[in-house]
């Protein structure tokens, strides 16, 4: 049989180490063994590949937890980076290891989950170091039975056989053998590799694409291009690492600026009371201030923080949030002037428009607030919300039970539907979110409360 599944099954003792550059030799046998790598580019594309979703993991952690709240993560991103490049290059190692390729037997036919290190093992004569068998993972091939090396438009190397069908006829096509993603080595060891095959086996037919690649001046270029992505991509995931690192940093500062001002008797708010101030708003000043140097200050290289910080919902979400922590700091109309421009850059839902009828509200300008809330409702009129802040706003109980009149129309035309249903149980109720300080605003409102800060 010219296909083995186990590797060097004649000479198990012999096998090459992972990712052996020196050649070793068997003097009984007169065979000596040799292992192609892959090129530096692939391995830092598969190692930052791998990186990546291992940095998102970590960033979902530190989004969902409060353990490191006495840390800075913009100062500790370049760690993080490195830990993830480090945990890629072993999973990678790990993934094109014999016991993963042993495991995936049945599905990969022998050959490895990914490429990472080694290419391929070779077993050349001693003699006149002729091609006798090369082994991909677990999967071993005869060079005596290799008839065809034809590169494929995508860049892989099908390596062709007569082995099972015979000779070529019109009936029979020759088989495909194994495929080998030749572009994984440089240009070297691509020409090495198939200088081999044709000294090993005269007659081997080899396409024209194939020569031509090797022949080619412009794979040279592509082998520099490549390093060149390969460097890319590696600072794209620093970049992306700084980017995200200053947004949980920003979001940290304002979360602990409304603790001390709101619950300070929260256990999250130990990390922020160590900070060296008189009183508590000093440190949520100090706090808000740290944020807004970050904002202001960024790293000018930095493509992933442009990108961000230019969605209009991220602009929109950081503004909600600054706006959040100064009106908690006593700085209402600053935190209006916040919410305008969180409204305007994410002009679609209502919960700005919302927070901003809410400030707007506090501060006495019942006639700005209405007329935000006015807007709401040209836009969505089928929603309760906006309101119920409507009817807050209103002084007189006739003008009220007039609005209230003229709301329950508009939401049974839009909404509801005409009542009772049938069948009985299929009313249609309004699906809405209300956060606890819509609930808060409007029960102190109605019962003529001071807002509290």
């Amino acid at each position: 049989m010219w296909v083995e599944d186990s590797m060097n099954q004649a000479h198990p003792q012999k096998q090459p180490p992972d990712g052996a550059t020196a050649s070793l030799s068997d003097g009984q046998c007169g065979v000596v063994f040799n292992t192609l790598n892959t090129n530096l580019s692939h391995q830092v594309y598969t190692t930052v590949g791998i990186a990546w979703p291992v940095f998102g993991f970590v960033f979902i952690v530190l989004l969902c937890s409060t353990f490191w709240f006495s840390l800075e993560p913009l100062y500790i991103f370049p760690l993080l980076c490195i830990c993830a490049l480090a945990l890629g290059n072993l999973l990678a190692r790990f993934l094109a290891s014999d016991l993963v390729t042993r495991a995936v037997r049945f599905v990969k036919r022998g050959q490895p989950l990914i490429l990472f290190k080694r290419f391929i093992d070779l077993e050349l004569s001693a003699s006149d170091q002729a091609l006798l068998a090369f082994t991909l993972g677990r999967r071993r091939i005869l060079m005596s039975s290799v008839d065809e090396l034809y590169l494929t438009l995508l860049g892989t190397l099908e390596i062709r056989s007569y082995a099972v069908s015979g000779t070529p006829d019109k009936k029979h096509d020759i088989d495909v053998v194994l495929r080998l993603p030749i572009s994984v080595l440089d240009l070297s060891g691509q020409k090495h590799l198939v200088s081999l095959f044709q000294m090993s086996k005269p007659g081997l037919t080899v396409n024209k694409r194939l020569t031509d690649r090797l022949n080619s001046p412009v794979v040279k270029g592509q082998m520099a291009l490549q390093l060149v992505g390969a460097a890319v991509i590696t600072f794209a995931l620093f970049d992306v690492g700084y980017a995200t690192s200053a947004w949980i940093t920003m979001l940290r500062c304002h979360y602990g600026a409304q603790l001390l001002l709101r619950d300070k008797q929260n256990p999250d708010a130990q990390a922020f009371l160590a900070i060296n101030a008189k009183d508590d708003k000093a440190r949520a000043q100090l706090l808000y201030d740290q944020s807004e140097e970050i904002r202001l200050h960024p790293f000018a290289l930095s493509w992933a923080y442009k990108a961000l910080f230019s969605n209009k919902n991220s602009q929109a979400q950081l503004c909600s949030m600054r706006a959040e922590t100064l009106y908690r700091l006593g700085k209402i109309d600053e935190s209006i002037a916040l919410m305008e421009e969180a409204c305007k850059a994410s002009p679609t839902g209502f919960k700005n428009q919302i927070g901003l009828a809410r400030y707007l509200t506090i501060k006495g300008d019942k006639k700005r607030a209405d007329a935000v809330l006015a807007e709401v409702l040209e836009k969505h009129k089928d929603v309760l919300l906006p309101r119920v802040y409507k009817l807050s706003l209103i002084e007189g109980d006739d003008l009220r039970a007039k609005q209230y009149a003229e709301d329950m129309a508009q939401l049974d035309e839009e909404v509801f539907g005409p009542e009772p249903a049938w069948p009985p149980g299929g009313e249609k109720p309004i699906m809405e979110m209300w956060r606890r300080d819509d609930l808060e605003f409007l029960a102190r409102h109605l019962m003529g409360l001071k807002a509290a800060h």
